[in-house]
């Protein structure tokens, strides 16, 4: 087994990342220009690292599974812990039997100020979250530009144990992160031909909210999983907004001339600082004696 992390400026997380799955028979990191000692740290623990450009984040991946040692590889986010509960969960899984065709699926769940957060993915979508596969029969998929997913001919097994995605953000950081994911996001729907519409704009964020908070017991977190599913709402009403601005609105960067004639103000600036007005201004004569 190959466990592939994908890194940029993890000097913070990378070697909790790395210890979790010591076990296996190798980790590769694949580095796009760490200016931290993000690598450093990994090859101190073991790891191979390798230096690869940033190719997106499907690419990317693929282009792990290449120079790994074995075919069967596990992707981790170097944010990411393996609990060691799913570690022993893969290796049982790893000492067969094994078809190639298959892929496995791992339980991941975030933090929120602290806590630890319920799997709020549908359970097709916790299906189609594969982690492990084998490379000689499954890819990532390079046509998605974000929330990548791996095509593969076989069954989608979960593993049992939790994948923990734990990094700590602050609101200000959170906040950051769910508008930089909603802007390409919102490219990705424009891409794939989905029109945003006022409801939406006006339903969604509810409906996200509502799943959040009620059907994933979000309520059981008290005043953090309160706040936690309002951001989500939140983060879904920014990423339609933004659909919306991309296919209907145009860059105004001036005032349109029914509000502002730039003529106009020019005159105003040139007479407020005592300049000699345009030739076409009315001119007063003074006599000297």
């Amino acid at each position: 087994l190959s466990v592939v992390i994908m890194t940029k400026n993890e000097a913070d997380v990378i070697a909790r990342c790395v210890r979790s799955v010591a076990w296996a028979d190798e980790v590769l990191v694949i580095d796009s220009g760490s200016a931290d000692e993000t690598r450093e740290i990994a090859t101190s623990l073991g790891a191979n690292v390798y230096e690869q450009p940033w190719l997106g984040f499907s690419k990317q991946r693929n282009r792990g599974a290449e120079l790994a040692q074995h075919d069967w590889v596990l992707f981790l986010d170097a944010d990411e812990v393996a609990t060691p509960e799913l570690s022993a969960s893969l290796k049982e899984v790893m000492r067969g039997p094994l078809d190639p065709k298959d892929a496995y699926s791992l339980d991941r769940r975030g933090d929120f100020l602290g806590v630890l957060l319920p799997n709020e993915s549908r359970p097709s979508k916790r299906r189609g979250f594969i982690r492990l596969y084998n490379r000689t029969e499954s890819a990532y998929d390079e046509g998605m530009n974000v929330h990548e997913e791996v095509r593969f001919s076989g069954r989608s097994i979960p593993v049992e144990g939790v994948l923990l995605h734990w990094n700590g953000h602050t609101l200000d950081e959170l906040v950051s992160l769910f508008n930089r994911y909603a802007t390409l996001e919102a490219e990705e729907l424009d891409r794939l031909g989905k029109r945003a519409t006022a409801l939406d704009i006006a339903l969604r964020p509810v409906l996200r909210f509502l799943w959040s908070y009620v059907a994933r017991g979000g309520f059981r977190l008290g005043t953090r999983g309160l706040m936690h599913s309002l951001l989500k709402g939140v983060s879904d009403f920014v990423r339609y907004a933004k659909l919306w601005e991309r296919q209907n609105a145009v860059p105004t960067p001036d005032p349109p001339a029914s509000l502002y004639k730039a003529e106009a103000a020019e005159a105003v600036e040139v007479l407020s600082a005592g300049e000699t007005p345009p030739s076409h201004a009315p001119q007063t004569s003074v006599r000297g004696e």
